[in-house]
């Protein structure tokens, strides 16, 4: 490893540091922002170390540290390591690698979800959580949380990250509830004469007062004029689950 203060490459610093730079390890590491932790040794001198204090043990040259040291020794050695750690969590390398360790986990633990929820599909004849998401777009949260015993929320959240907040069933056809949205605002607009977003809001004087005036949400608006705007869409298309109730 390179050697920070003069940019020599060496297998161990701790005793180059200490006859060349005058600076203990934690001089260094507090000098370069580095973690209390971050390895001065060369990975493979390290493990050889260890493989050769193993063998050593294995051999009962020597005794573990649980039997040579005092319970006293050990707690002063964690009470020591917890002042380390607060001392050196400003240090760049430390913040760089909480920042690291906490995407890791919810990353992690983002999968184990994913994985959990495969295995729930699968076990009702799904190939995996995305075909069960994309084959039951006809049916409501509810129903496909009542019947997978998830909440309509995991559904709902499952639904927008697997096929976008906008998404269409696999007929190309809005989920009814955005349908019914999208059909209403069409009605409200031919009735007043508005061709698009931008008359209504010229008239009106902006997206906010046009919203309340219509008793609907701004992104909603937006979303509807791109909807408009789409020729791949299709308002006016009925969707199987509103023609089941007629």
């Amino acid at each position: 490893m390179q050697c920070l203060e003069c940019g020599r490459w060496l297998r161990a610093l701790p005793a180059h540091l200490s006859r060349r730079e005058g600076l203990t390890a934690d001089e260094y590491r507090e000098r370069h922002g580095l973690a209390a932790t971050h390895p001065l040794v060369s990975s493979d001198l390290s493990e050889r170390w260890r493989q050769q204090t193993t063998a050593r043990l294995h051999a009962g040259e020597i005794a573990p540290i649980s039997e040579r040291q005092a319970p006293a020794a050990t707690v002063a050695a964690g009470r020591a390591g917890t002042a380390r750690h607060v001392e050196t969590s400003s240090r760049p390398e430390v913040r760089e690698r909480h920042r690291a360790a906490v995407a890791k986990g919810r990353s992690l633990a983002h999968a184990n979800k994913r994985a959990a929820l495969d295995a729930l599909a699968t076990a009702r004849g799904y190939t995996d959580w995305e075909d069960l998401i994309r084959r039951t777009l006809h049916l409501s949260v509810n129903r496909i949380g009542q019947d997978v015993g998830r909440d309509p929320g995991t559904i709902a959240y499952w639904r927008d990250a697997i096929l976008g907040p906008g998404w269409k069933d696999r007929d190309g056809r809005l989920h009814p509830k955005r349908q019914a949205a999208y059909d209403r605002l069409n009605r409200m607009f031919a009735e007043r004469g508005w061709s698009n977003l931008e008359a209504a809001v010229a008239e009106v004087g902006s997206v906010r007062k046009l919203a309340r005036l219509l008793g609907v949400g701004s992104h909603t608006l937006r979303a509807w004029q791109l909807h408009r705007r789409d020729p791949r869409s299709d308002a006016t298309k009925p969707h199987p689950a509103a023609e089941d109730r007629r």
